[in-house]
């Protein structure tokens, strides 16, 4: 038993590296549903969430969805639903839940994050190390910000707080009542006096006091 013990633990070892390796590989994969603007689920059942942006949130799990988010979701059904696709691992390639980060590619190699934040229906998230894009696509996030693409067209949108509090290091802004704001260290702190400024900056928006337009302390 003392000997089956160490087999054991050395094939798990192996078959594990194995799918490290296997995920690291870019893949062609027909995509069987589309859960959300920047979430999809492959032929495989894995499911497979956009590296380097954020798409809003469609309603679910009894939480009110966000400005544009079943928007986002029917434009990213229309790109990829039911068609082959590339899937590249982000440098990272997983999330806390489990779900892939991946580049993911139309043929031709037009990437879908960057036709999602094109139409103004994505915005850029610095995540590091899932850097590889971000460059770019905070260029293509800034030209559709100035043609009032998609959710930047809607003033409403932009509006909220007095000023937002953003952090250098994470590049995250937050409310001016969020703790995690308030907590910031003053190297890393600065201040954007609009919503547009912070997103013009490639900073997105705190996940806990959610600072988006018609909602107030995180809730609608």
């Amino acid at each position: 038993m003392r000997l089956l013990r160490p087999l054991g633990l050395l094939l798990s070892l192996h078959f594990c590296l194995l799918g490290c390796l296997w995920a690291q590989k870019p893949e062609y994969h027909y995509v069987r549903w589309v859960v959300d603007g920047d979430t999809i689920v492959l032929d495989n059942g894995v499911k497979v969430r956009y590296a380097s942006i954020n798409a809003p949130e469609i309603a679910h799990e009894g939480e009110p969805g966000e400005p544009f988010g079943r928007v986002a979701r029917r434009a990213n059904k229309r790109l990829v639903r039911g068609k082959e696709i590339l899937v590249e691992p982000a440098e990272q390639p997983h999330d806390r839940y489990g779900r892939l980060l991946a580049y993911v590619f139309l043929p031709g190699r037009d990437l879908v994050q960057k036709r999602l934040v094109s139409q103004g229906l994505a915005f850029v998230c610095y995540e590091p190390p899932n850097l590889k894009y971000y460059a770019t696509l905070l260029q293509v996030q800034r030209k559709a910000m100035n043609r009032k693409r998609g959710l930047w067209g809607a003033r409403e949108f932009l509006r909220g707080e007095p000023y937002y509090i953003g952090n250098r290091r994470s590049r995250r802004f937050h409310r001016p009542s969020c703790p995690f704001g308030r907590r910031t260290r003053g190297r890393n702190r600065v201040i954007f006096k609009t919503m547009e400024r912070a997103f013009r900056q490639g900073y997105c928006p705190c996940h806990k006091c959610r600072p988006w337009p018609g909602r107030r302390n995180g809730k609608r």
